[in-house]
């Protein structure tokens, strides 16, 4: 595979663009924190609070500095950080203080050598980078019969509608499916070390 610029590179260029750096990192995994939170029983308001803590926090000067020392468990990082802003939500009554900041300590914060995995967080870490996938393939006409499959739709009923048979049917829906493949394994590898990709390919791909 040829391994493109990891987010990784790209936190290191913090200093240089903090504000397009934060963009990256907040436009791209904080669906996964939100729904990771609607998992943990917060309601969507509750939620996208918490999302939102969570990118103050990791995005605040010097933490995405401090995240390299673990590079290649970026997704292991977000899920402690996510973790630690739920829990302490969690124990705060929230609703006299909404309009308030909750301060949610991360100075002293310490990266986990070794987090344990969650199903909740990892299934949503997944839906999400299918969902960025499917947008780097917009624009394929056969993304809109992946999506009528994913959907229900039979491959008859595809036919049908497209005026095809079905095996070409079948055909386009295999080649979709490759080039969504591929493009995961690109993300994947935009946020983990060379060495760590197989193994998060493998952890990312059951969900999906």
């Amino acid at each position: 595979m040829n391994f493109p610029t990891s987010i990784w590179t790209r936190i290191l260029q913090v200093r240089k663009d903090p504000e397009g750096v934060k963009d990256l990192v907040v436009r791209r995994y904080r669906p996964a924190v939100y729904e990771f939170a609607r998992k943990r029983g917060l309601s969507h308001e509750d939620a996208e609070d918490v999302a939102q803590e969570v990118f103050l926090r990791v995005c605040a000067e010097g933490f995405l500095e401090r995240a390299d020392r673990q590079r290649g468990k970026f997704r292991a990082l977000l899920l402690a950080v996510s973790r630690h802003v739920i829990a302490s939500h969690q124990r705060r009554t929230l609703a006299a203080r909404r309009d308030r900041r909750r301060e949610v300590a991360l100075e002293d914060f310490e990266f986990p050598a070794d987090i344990p995995p969650d199903g909740d967080f990892d299934l949503a870490w997944a839906k999400n980078l299918a969902q960025l996938a499917m947008e780097r393939l917009k624009g394929k006409p056969s993304l809109d019969l992946l999506l009528a499959r994913m959907e229900g739709a039979t491959a008859k009923e595809l036919a049908a509608r497209v005026g095809k048979t079905e095996h070409a049917v079948e055909t386009a829906l295999y080649r979709v499916k490759e080039s969504l493949r591929r493009e995961i394994e690109r993300l994947v590898a935009e946020y983990s070390n060379e060495a760590d990709v197989d193994d998060e390919l493998g952890a990312i791909l059951k969900y999906l």
